[in-house]
């Protein structure tokens, strides 16, 4: 199991989002993200776009990896058995 850190660099409240959405939006651009607090806890984070854009080609790639490993022992077909099964389907 994983555990967020909190720092005060990436904590905001949602006043501070209010009243200085400025130095919010440009604390997410510096760090990645922050963390938007309510009642002391992490509610929600606001995100720079290009790093959730990595954050989601990374988990694209995470899931093709899983995807390769549970194939990789299947059994395999050579091209020309493949062919022949398949191109008289055809006819």
């Amino acid at each position: 199991m994983y555990a967020l850190i909190y720092t005060y660099m990436n904590m905001y409240s949602i006043t501070d989002l209010r009243q200085k959405t400025t130095k919010v939006i440009e604390s997410a651009l510096a760090n990645n993200y922050v963390h938007i607090i309510q009642n002391s806890r992490s509610k929600v984070a606001l995100v720079d776009s290009d790093y959730l854009e990595m954050l989601q080609e990374s988990y694209e790639d995470y899931l093709d990896v899983q995807e390769y490993d549970r194939h990789v022992n299947d059994p395999r077909i050579s091209l020309e058995d493949h062919l022949k099964e398949y191109s008289s389907k055809k006819e």
